[in-house]
């Protein structure tokens, strides 16, 4: 079991607990399952919280009170993530008793257990709506695996609404390198260049891709030149001056190398 005391880099900042999660979470993401599985198991450490595989078990077996109990139970959640939480989770239970034809306990999943959760009532309305209308919300009673892929996408929602460490935020690892890409970017100082970006290497522009040479003079103001624009095509260079004149120029020269 890999201890989460470690620190990766030169300066320390990167614990290997996280990094080795959000390279397990990039692997599945990326559609490598077996590299993924192969490193949780050479590692030791999950890509699921035991919080959420505790919460992925009741979800998959329908314990709804266990897992409402369970994210009532979780630390760290601020009162709208916990009310967001459960309102997914009741959300399901709830349409699955009207899957099952069960419209009074339904109802009372509405009055009872709904009611004190802070989310918007346009969100309860509509549930209540499907007391009349179930197809609207998804379901449909021919159809019992359904049930299962919803329970699939509740699970996917809950990745989204809980926090770290419960959860992983989305494609982490894309979002660290891309950060990190733009960054150089932002502080290359001749930047330049409109080849792709590779991660082979830091970014850097050399000053011999900036522009530094005088190719041409417009000399025909007499005055102060306000404003410039080239024209969309670059074809063209207007300028405007305090000598109350405006100077369409036409480009005829060739870039030098």
């Amino acid at each position: 079991m890999e201890t989460s005391l470690v620190n990766l880099g030169s300066k320390k900042l990167i614990k290997k607990h996280e990094f080795v999660r959000v390279i397990i979470q990039c692997l599945y993401s990326l559609g490598y399952r077996k590299s993924a599985v192969c490193l949780e198991s050479e590692s030791g450490i999950s890509y699921k919280s035991n919080e959420f595989e505790t919460l992925e078990s009741y979800i998959r077996d329908a314990n709804w009170d266990a897992c409402i109990e369970t994210l009532n139970r979780l630390n760290g959640l601020t009162n709208e993530t916990r009310a967001s939480a459960l309102f997914l989770v009741l959300k399901q239970w709830f349409l699955e008793y009207l899957n099952l034809g069960e419209d009074s306990l339904a109802l009372e999943i509405l009055q009872k257990k709904m009611s004190g959760l802070e989310v918007g009532r346009d969100k309860v309305h509509r549930l209540a709506f499907g007391l009349l209308s179930l197809k609207e919300l998804g379901l449909d009673k021919e159809d019992p695996n359904g049930i299962y892929e919803f329970r699939k996408e509740l699970l996917t929602e809950l990745e989204k609404v809980l926090p770290p460490p419960i959860t992983v935020p989305e494609r982490r690892l894309d979002y660290l390198v891309e950060m990190a890409v733009w960054s150089q970017l932002e502080k290359c100082v001749f930047h330049n260049s409109v080849d792709a970006i590779t991660l082979y290497e830091d970014h850097h522009c050399d000053s011999s891709q900036f522009p530094s040479k005088t190719i041409q003079i417009l000399s025909n103001h007499v005055n102060e030149v306000w404003y410039v624009q080239f024209s969309n095509n670059g074809s063209y260079l207007a300028s405007s001056s305090s000598d109350n004149t405006a100077i369409i120029w036409k480009d005829e020269l060739e870039m030098e190398e």
